[in-house]
């Protein structure tokens, strides 16, 4: 059976990943401190702003919308396929000892992990968003990315390679 996904469905998953995104960040920045916890901190900040985005771009398409049709049960499992054990899986939970390259591989999944999604679903944002703005948040994940993994080479040649 083949199912479409709704630009709604979309965006109430990117509103969940966003959000999950967000309390990573800022329970990774808890335990750091300086520069560690000033990327941790931003990355957060900058996660609760895309789901605010979303949350806004959503609220706008139920406002504009009839009554939504029900959501196939195949659609439903696809969107949480993509948005929670594909990305927040048990190894990304930050544990007690967790140092901060550990913290900082862990973040790189979930950004891979979110531009996949992101791009996975892009036609359907592309419906409701300007095609110039679903590129634009891609690439915000992209540059979180690159934060990331420069700040890991940094630590790592900081500390001979550790």
């Amino acid at each position: 059976m083949t199912f479409a996904l709704s630009a709604a469905d979309v965006f109430e998953a990117a509103i969940l990943l966003e959000e999950r995104g967000a309390r990573f960040y800022a329970d990774a920045a808890a335990r750091c401190t300086g520069e560690a916890k000033k990327l941790l901190s931003g990355l957060s900040s900058m996660e609760k702003n895309h789901a605010e985005r979303f949350r806004s771009i959503l609220e706008e398409l139920r406002a504009s919308s009839s009554a939504p049709e029900p959501r196939p049960e195949e659609a439903a499992q696809y969107l949480e396929a993509l948005t929670s054990d594909r990305i927040f899986t048990e190894t990304i939970s930050i544990g007690a000892k967790e140092s901060y390259p550990e913290i900082l591989e862990k973040a790189i999944v979930v950004e891979k992990n979110s531009v996949f999604f992101y791009t996975a679903v892009k036609d359907i944002l592309s419906s409701k968003m300007e095609a110039k703005d679903v590129d634009r948040l891609i690439a915000e994940e992209i540059g979180h990315f690159h934060s990331l993994t420069d700040a890991l080479r940094i630590r790592r040649e900081r500390n001979g390679g550790a």
